[in-house]
């Protein structure tokens, strides 16, 4: 699915969206790899992981890489928010069994990042997804500022996607 900007997730942006090859994720590609185990109330009546449950593994990733001050420092009175996630479903998740999704940050903003992130089912790729966050205030309901320290935190989970910089 595109974006209002054109670009396509998990495609190469600098080239044209008709012209772009696509690269398939590969875990080792991420810094971050969290597990989550596939249940049988996660099926839907084709007898597959719902589409829903692709979501909500994303958002458990992503909330163990934001919400650990171990990990990531946050101001007393921030909270991250997000404000958009893309999906692009690759193939099936079955149960029984388990996911492992890869995480990592693809770029780090004043007041938001993006973050990549893939689900592997047996070592191949079900899903990639990309998500912005924004960093708000929890008095002010707005947008702030990361702070030096909690960019710098998250510039350490950005690592180079194949065939660009970053």
């Amino acid at each position: 699915m595109s974006s209002p900007n054109g670009s396509t997730s998990g495609l190469h942006r600098t080239m044209p969206q008709d012209k772009a090859i696509r690269v398939r994720p590969r875990l080792e590609d991420y810094p971050l790899h969290t597990m989550e185990k596939l249940r049988f109330a996660d099926t839907d009546c084709n007898g597959h992981i719902s589409n829903a449950v692709f979501a909500v593994c994303c958002q458990n990733a992503r909330m163990e890489l934001l919400h650990d001050p171990n990990r990531v420092p946050l101001p007393i009175d921030g909270q991250f928010v997000i404000a958009r996630l893309e999906i692009d479903f690759l193939g099936e998740m079955r149960w029984p069994g388990s996911v492992v999704i890869g995480s990592r940050c693809e770029h780090v903003g004043r007041t938001s990042l993006v973050i990549t992130q893939a689900l592997f089912v047996d070592e191949r790729c079900a899903a990639s997804a990309r998500s912005t966050v924004v960093l708000m205030n929890r008095t002010t309901r707005r947008a702030a500022p990361l702070p030096p320290e909690t960019s710098r935190a998250l510039e350490a989970f950005c690592t180079p996607w194949p065939g660009r910089e970053v």
